[in-house]
């Protein structure tokens, strides 16, 4: 019996192929975001240490103005790497949405392609077996004449 050999095996790959990449690509966007998020946490831990720190400082009755300063400073340079986070992690959103959108539609082309190619499969089945029970019934068919003219 003859193999069934889908004609557009290299088009079903390549869209294999493509859907895997976006799977890939996607995985590490989520990765990427979810270091921002870490990321965004240990900088506002950090700003709310510096805070207290000030407090502590504060509450001694003793005003350092020179190390206030310099924490406020820091806290300031805090905030505004939390501000960069968030503009990265909003960036990284779109990035998200657009992968996501182009993950789907290859998604939806290997299950055109896989669907055509079960249909063809079943096809080739289709004639095969109708070939099988031609060659079944043209033996039989001789085997009866043979017999007949004996």
């Amino acid at each position: 019996m003859k193999k069934f050999e889908f004609q557009f095996e290299s088009v079903l790959k390549m869209r294999r192929h493509k859907r895997s990449l976006c799977r890939q690509l996607l995985g590490e966007i989520l990765q990427t975001d979810q270091r921002l998020i870490e990321q965004r946490l240990q900088l506002e831990q950090l700003r709310q240490e510096q805070f207290q720190e000030i407090r502590l400082r504060q509450s001694a009755g003793v005003v350092d103005i020179d190390g206030a300063t310099s924490l406020r400073f820091y806290a300031g340079q805090l905030q505004s790497q939390i501000q960069n986070v968030i503009a990265n992690r909003k960036i990284i959103e779109k990035q998200i949405i657009a992968c996501r959108q182009a993950l789907a539609r290859a998604e939806q082309d290997v299950k055109a392609m896989e669907k055509l190619s079960d249909k063809h499969r079943d096809e080739f089945l289709y004639a095969q077996n109708r070939k099988e029970e031609m060659e079944l019934e043209e033996t039989w068919s001789a085997t009866q004449q043979m017999g007949v003219v004996r």
